[in-house]
C-alpha cells in the first residue's frame, strides 16, 4: 500500500505486526529524538531503547578519555567506532527503503540535525581561540576544512599540526564528524542509486576492503553491512546464538587489544559492530533515556568547555577532582545545548521542509565537500 505524505511517496510493509515506513528519515550518531521517524515527524515503533543509553556511554568514554579519567588511550576511539558501526546500522537501514524521490527528505533531516548544531560548536571553538591565541598562520585553513567537512583528511593526517589548531587542538574530535557526513554523502549514491547497492556482495566487498586498509570507514560499512543482512535474512541478528557470539567477539576483542595493544586497530570494528548488534533490542524508549541519548551530540560537541571551566575554577578553589569536575560540567553544558538547540531542530524541522530546500541542502553538502578536497589539494596546511 502506497500513500503521499509532505510531497513525499511512503509504502508501508509489514514486519513483526507493525507498519514501517520504507523511507524512516531520521538521525543517529548523533543523537535523534526517534530512531523512526515518518515524514510528518510522527513517531513510529519499534524504537531501540538501549541505543539512547549507548549514545550516552560513548560520548561519556570520549569526555572521560580526553579528561584523563579513563586511561586506555583507545577509550574515545573506540567509542567513536561503536559511533560509526551504529550510524552504518541505522542510516543504512534507512537508505534501504529509500526511493530516490524520498532523498530530498533525508538530506533535508541529516543538513539540520547535524549542521546546525555543529556550527555552533565550530563558531565557539574559533571565536574563542582567536580571542585569546590571535590568527595563527593556519587558523583559516584549519576553519575551511571544518566547515567543508575535511578534517580527517587534512588535519587528522599531519598529528604535528594539531597542537597549533584554535585552543591548542580543541577541535581535533571534530574529524569524526567529517567522515559521518562523507558517510551520510556517499551512501544515498551507493545504495539507492545503484543497481547492486542493497546487495550483501556489494557491502561485504566494501566492508573488506575498509577494513584491511585500516579505513575511518571500516566500521561504517559492517554496520551497512549487518543491516543489509537482515534485509536478506530476517532478524537474524536477535537469535539467541548470535547474542552469545556478539557478545564473545566484542569483550574478547577489547580484552585482546588490552593484551596486545598493536591489535586495536583491527579489533575496533568488529568488536564495535558487534556491541551495536548485541544491544539493538527494539522497544518503549523512556523519556530519560531518550533525553540522554538526545544531548550525546551536544554533549560530544562541547565536553571541552567542562575542561576549561573546571581548569579555571581550579585555579580559584581547590576541587576535590578536576577531572569528575570537568566531567560534571560538560554533561549540564550538553544538556543545556540540546534543550536550546537540537531538541527544537527536531521539534520544528517539519515545518521547515520544503522538497527544494532539501535538494539545495544537497547540492550545497556536495559542494562543501568538493570544494574542501580541491582547498586541500591546493592549500595544504603546512606543519
Amino acid at each position: 500500500m502506497a500513500r503521499t505524505v509532505g510531497g513525499s511517496t511512503v509504502r508501508w510493509l509489514p514486519q513483526d505486526g507493525r507498519l514501517f515506513g520504507v523511507c524512516l528519515l531520521q538521525s543517529v550518531a548523533d543523537a535523534e529524538s526517534s530512531l523512526s521517524e515518518q515524514v510528518t515527524n510522527e513517531k513510529l515503533k519499534p524504537a531501540y531503547p538501549y541505543f539512547d543509553w549507548l549514545r550516552f556511554a560513548l560520548a561519556s568514554a570520549v569526555a572521560l578519555g580526553h579528561e584523563g579519567i579513563i586511561t586506555w588511550e583507545h577509550a574515545g576511539n573506540f567509542a567513536v567506532q561503536v559511533f560509526f558501526a551504529l550510524s552504518g546500522w541505522l542510516i543504512g537501514g534507512i537508505l534501504l527503503r529509500c526511493e530516490p524521490n524520498n532523498l530530498s527528505r533525508f538530506y533535508f533531516n541529516r543538513a539540520t540535525r547535524i549542521w546546525i548544531p555543529y556550527v555552533f560548536a565550530v563558531a565557539a571553538i574559533y571565536l574563542l581561540g582567536a580571542a585569546r591565541d590571535g590568527l595563527t598562520p593556519n587558523f583559516f585553513k584549519f576553519l575551511f576544512f571544518d566547515l567543508t567537512f575535511t578534517h580527517n583528511f587534512f588535519i587528522e593526517k599531519i598529528p604535528e599540526v594539531t597542537s597549533t589548531m584554535p585552543l591548542e587542538g580543541t577541535g581535533t574530535h571534530l574529524w569524526s564528524i567529517s567522515v559521518e557526513e562523507q558517510f551520510y554523502l556517499a551512501a544515498p549514491l551507493l545504495i539507492v542509486f545503484l543497481r547492486f547497492g542493497r546487495t550483501l556482495w556489494f557491502w561485504g566487498l566494501i566492508a573488506v576492503v575498509a577494513y584491511l586498509t585500516a579505513s575511518w570507514y571500516a566500521s561504517i560499512s559492517l554496520g551497512v553491512l549487518a543491516v543489509v543482512a537482515q534485509a536478506r535474512f530476517g532478524d537474524w541478528h536477535r537469535r539467541a546464538l548470535s547474542r552469545v557470539a556478539f557478545a564473545v567477539m566484542s569483550i574478547g576483542a577489547i580484552a585482546l587489544a588490552f593484551v596486545e595493544p598493536a591489535t586495536y586497530p583491527w579489533i575496533a570494528p568488529p568488536a564495535a559492530i558487534g556491541i551495536v548488534l548485541l544491544l539493538s533490542i527494539p522497544g518503549e524508549r523512556s523519556p530519560v533515556g531518550e533525553f540522554f541519548g538526545g544531548m550525546s551530540y551536544p554533549f560530544y560537541l562541547y565536553h571541552w568547555v567542562g575542561m576549561f571551566a573546571a581548569n579555571f575554577i581550579a585555579k580559584k578553589v581547590a576541587l576535590p577532582s578536576v577531572g569528575w569536575t570537568a566531567y560534571s560540567i560538560a554533561v549540564v553544558v550538553g544538556a543545556v545545548a540540546y534543550v536550546v538547540v537540537d531538541r527544537n531542530i527536531m521539534r520544528y524541522r517539519g515545518d521547515w521542509y520544503t522538497p527544494r530546500r532539501g535538494w539545495i541542502l544537497a547540492i550545497t553538502a556536495y559542494t562543501l565537500f568538493v570544494a574542501g578536497l580541491i582547498g586541500g589539494w591546493t592549500i595544504p596546511i603546512q606543519a
